[in-house]
């Protein structure tokens, strides 16, 4: 379809060949969509293509998930619960067991910049956020603003802190809100449920009307968040929530965000480049000598085209997971910000959406609870490389979201004044990567090197190892 701005990405022809170098060739492919004129259109392509190949399995009986969506469906009733009247969300960041708050909380965002763990974007997007609520008081009233959050339980979700800013949020999620409400206990906000959890998988179409009926009272920001692993969930869910997206009337939808994985395959910024530079330019001799044994890899990124894409996919969370990322989240995002949500193929003219897509730092969440990632957590210092606690990464990404929301000059907004053949590339800008794209090595290769670090810290993980092992086999 794109032979012109593709052709010199060199695709293998054989699967076995595809499936040995994916990452670097999704770098390569990545640095010729990313220099392409057609940027958007290409993103748009695969993830049109992709959600066209989609089946809804019931009684037996597949067909494809498109006609499932557009059956009509009689939408669930949704009972709210309000929690209090008055917004209660004020700027506060827990960082390595301390509260950051106001000018000190500016003072943080600097200093995750200086230390290159989040880029100049970043450091503007949560700047920005964070003075933008100092102006209103200290506090974020959010109180005329909907939110439809798929995943609503999820554990990086944002469920809580838009309920704390008085928000009106419809749960979606497999489980009922009882727990989440024992244990955030938020004062203010509406939270709208249906009697019975909704099962993206099981019943998009049904969560399509829900969100339509919520939306009645006025149009709706979409988040997709929900995430499980396994049995190819992670690239199932995600191909779903695009699917509620893309057929749920434009006019009834404000925005549409997600957090994107630092695992898929980042254009770097300058800064991250320059740090990467600067790592080799004082290289530890241990490196040095682990590259030369062939053990850890040099470059960290494929630069083509004035585009320097990072090496760093990992190939242990599966096929389905970086599908995920890259077809229903990088190319999503650019697709619906430029085309925008409701049936794109109907023309390249359509307008955008407005889009939140930022990357968020590797985190200590459950989904990572893996013998070899604990072991590279622990060896991850080695490289300059921070892991952030579900805390800090809730709070930073909320922050981010919140200003590509709020802020009418964002790049991600459908109004800004950002002209559409750059949307694509600043949407995803806002890095809060950690230090990972300043590696100049590939990502897998340098966790691979973590790892025996941390065990070499923590020898008991390799007991856990052995005994995950054990019990999968079982």
């Amino acid at each position: 379809m794109f032979p012109e701005a593709l052709r010199a990405a060199e695709f293998p022809q054989q699967a076995s060949a595809w499936k040995r170098n994916y990452g670097a060739t999704l770098a390569r492919f990545e640095a010729h969509r990313a220099k392409s004129p057609k940027r958007a259109e290409i993103a748009r392509f695969i993830l049109e293509r992709s959600q066209a190949a989609l089946l809804h399995v019931q009684d037996g009986s597949a067909r494809p998930l498109t006609d499932h969506m557009s059956e009509p469906r009689e939408a669930p009733e949704l009972t709210p619960i309000t929690l209090g009247d008055k917004p209660s969300f004020r700027v506060e960041i827990p960082f390595e067991g301390e509260w950051y708050r106001g000018n000190d909380a500016l003072g943080l965002i600097d200093r995750l910049a200086e230390q290159g763990e989040i880029t100049l974007a970043a450091r503007a997007g949560l700047r920005w956020t964070i003075e933008h609520i100092a102006a209103h008081g200290g506090v974020l009233d959010l109180r005329d603003h909907r939110f439809a959050l798929l995943g609503a339980g999820a554990e990086l979700a944002p469920t809580a802190a838009l309920l704390r800013a008085g928000a009106s949020v419809l749960w979606v999620d497999v489980a009922l809100p009882e727990r989440f409400l024992r244990a955030h206990t938020p004062a203010s906000g509406t939270l709208l449920q249906a009697a019975q959890p909704l099962n993206l998988l099981d019943e998009p179409a049904r969560i399509r009307a829900a969100i339509e009926r919520f939306a009645e009272a006025g149009p709706v920001h979409l988040g997709n968040f929900a995430y499980a692993s396994g049995a190819s969930q992670e690239w199932r869910l995600a191909a779903a929530m695009n699917t509620i997206a893309s057929h749920v009337p434009a006019g009834l939808l404000r925005s549409i965000s997600m957090w994107v994985s630092p695992t898929t395959v980042p254009t770097l910024q300058p800064e991250s480049i320059a740090a990467a530079k600067a790592q080799l330019a004082h290289e530890a001799v241990w490196k040095i000598a682990l590259h030369r044994a062939g053990l850890l890899t040099k470059p960290g990124s494929y630069s083509a085209n004035g585009h320097h894409i990072g090496y760093s996919t990992v190939s242990i969370q599966g096929l389905s997971y970086q599908a995920a990322q890259y077809v229903s989240k990088v190319c999503a995002a650019e697709a619906f910000a430029v085309f925008g949500g409701d049936k794109p193929t109907n023309g390249s003219g359509a307008r955008g959406i407005t889009v939140s897509a930022n990357v968020a730092g590797i985190t200590r969440t459950r989904s990572l609870s893996h013998p070899v990632f604990e072991a590279a957590f622990l060896g991850a210092p080695m490289f300059g490389v921070r892991i952030f606690q579900p805390e800090t990464t809730r709070a930073l990404s909320v922050l981010l979201m919140l200003h590509d929301l709020l802020n009418p000059a964002a790049a991600g907004q459908a109004d800004s004044p950002v002209p559409s053949a750059d949307k694509p590339a600043l949407i995803h800008a806002q890095q809060m990567h950690g230090g990972i794209y300043n590696l100049p090595y590939g990502l897998e290769s340098a966790i691979r090197i973590a790892a025996v670090l941390g065990m070499g810290k923590n020898p008991l993980i390799l007991l856990k190892r052995s005994k995950a092992s054990s019990e999968a086999r079982a």
